[in-house]
């Protein structure tokens, strides 16, 4: 062969190369901006995620379950019962992350990575139309769980049925400590989870989870009131601090801040109150 056709066929052979390596080379780029949550998924895997009982579980399944296993991980989540638990768990390693109201005092072991929509507490009355009608001495029931207490105190204090001390603590407000103010006279009896559901539509006043009042067929508008879930209180997605830069951890927050996600929310749990990154 003649130094001419060696020189073509070595020019013809680079060509092909060429164009082979430039379609894979698109295809990787393609690939990879699909999304961020894909690149590199060396977590392979299964991640652990934790909300509260019942109602937590219920929002992870019905909204980013299916929307993170779609990146390639598997999504196992877990029940827990107060939020000290799942930050023990965190730290410990036991899970990778959980949704629940973040007031702990390992702040540079956990991470926030973002507020969520959260569940409100409502009140509720069998006798009662209104606040004013409240009858002194009437009995209200409120949940057992420290938070929820804390937050259902300061609901009643918004609806200026008590008064609570300055300075009380937010994640323990006590009725025995905290309670000032009680013009109306009211007894208080705590209770759990599973007895407010059971007794949600039989008391003179109730305040429970907007979910149990909706499950025993009740409807928002028949509360005589719907707690505006104070800022301190929104749930937060939490991480472990080593791991907030981790592709899973980034995937997370994404889909949280997704417009399925979103999407998601008016269709399951139109009730929510939305964190103020979700009223833009």
């Amino acid at each position: 062969m003649n130094m001419k056709k060696k020189k073509f066929h070595l020019l013809a052979l680079l060509a092909v190369l060429s164009l082979l390596l430039a379609a894979c080379g698109d295809h990787l780029v393609e690939e990879n901006s699909n999304d961020i949550s894909k690149e590199n998924i060396d977590e392979d895997q299964q991640i652990v995620i934790a909300g509260t009982e019942g109602a937590g579980k219920q929002f992870i399944d019905k909204t980013i379950k299916d929307l993170f296993e779609k990146q390639g991980y598997t999504l196992q989540v877990t029940e827990i019962t107060d939020p000290s638990e799942a930050a023990t768990k965190l730290a410990e390693g036991s899970i990778d992350a959980y949704i629940n109201t973040f007031m702990d005092n390992r702040k540079e072991q956990l991470t926030t990575l973002t507020s969520v929509p959260t569940e409100p507490l409502a009140l509720y009355s069998n006798t009662f139309k209104d606040d004013d009608q409240i009858a002194d001495g009437t009995t209200v029931i409120i949940p057992e769980e420290p938070l929820m207490q804390s937050r259902a105190l300061m609901m009643l204090e918004d609806e200026n049925l008590i008064g609570i001390r300055k300075g009380a603590s937010l994640s323990e407000m006590s009725v025995e400590t905290d309670v000032t103010d009680n013009p109306k006279n009211l007894k208080f009896e705590k209770a759990s989870i599973d007895q407010l559901s059971d007794r949600i539509k039989n008391e003179a006043l109730i305040a429970a989870p907007l979910h149990i009042a909706v499950d025993a067929g009740l409807t928002e508008q028949e509360a005589l009131d719907v707690e505006d879930v104070p800022g301190q209180f929104m749930d937060q997605l939490v991480v472990r601090s080593k791991d907030q830069g981790t592709n899973f951890a980034r995937s997370l927050k994404e889909h949280f801040q997704s417009t399925e996600f979103r999407k998601l929310i008016d269709e399951h749990f139109p009730g929510y109150d939305e964190p103020e990154w979700m009223e833009d």
